[in-house]
């Protein structure tokens, strides 16, 4: 009856990461991989890392179970290149991450991706320096027609988060990406008005 539970619990938990691998290769979008399932799967592999070294194991039976690791290993590797992915496009972006959708490593890997991101970047901006004094015609006056979340700006700035009808002062670059999703509308000020905002 136990062997019966373990291999029930093993067949779920196979099922499951098959699962999250093929959603993650079918969608655009980050999903979300929950922690929990993360530490079942971590258990799960450790126990038939045991029993492969155990020297009760048949030959055969050992066979079955590093087939069984090799077959994890190879859903798992192409699963978190898929997400890593996507995370790396997220952040090149600056679009915002939902935390909630992440494992605690990949929350990890965001934060020190950014800051990497950061700091080469600071190389542009050393470069480029001179040309800084005048750049007020790469920002953008914008109304939020929605709560938003904060954003990393293209400048590698912290931006909100803002609330329904906030004015703010973005990047450009930012700006034209959250109208497009109807987030907010650019702010005409007076006659002089910019249609460089509203390219799609």
């Amino acid at each position: 009856m136990w062997q019966q539970l373990v291999n029930k619990e093993a067949r779920i938990i196979y099922e499951s990461l098959f699962e999250y691998w093929k959603q993650e290769r079918s969608s655009n979008k980050l999903l979300s991989l929950r922690e929990t399932f993360m530490q079942r799967l971590r258990v799960y592999i450790e126990q038939l890392i045991s029993e492969v070294q155990s020297e009760d194991v048949t030959k055969l039976h050992r066979l079955l179970l590093e087939t069984e690791l090799s077959n994890l290993r190879f859903i798992l590797r192409s699963l978190l290149q898929h997400r890593i992915r996507k995370i790396i496009a997220l952040v090149l972006a600056s679009e915002t991450i939902d935390h909630s959708l992440l494992t605690r490593q990949e929350q990890r890997f965001v934060e020190q991706t950014t800051r990497n991101l950061r700091s080469v970047m600071m190389l542009e901006e050393d470069i480029f320096a001179p040309m800084e004094s005048d750049s007020s015609s790469s920002l953008s006056l914008v109304r939020f027609l929605e709560d938003y979340p904060q954003i990393v700006g293209v400048d590698l700035k912290t931006f909100g988060p803002f609330r329904a009808d906030d004015l703010a002062v973005l990047p450009l670059e930012n700006a034209r990406g959250i109208i497009r999703r109807n987030g907010a509308e650019p702010v005409v000020i007076g006659a002089d008005r910019s249609e460089s905002t509203q390219d799609s």
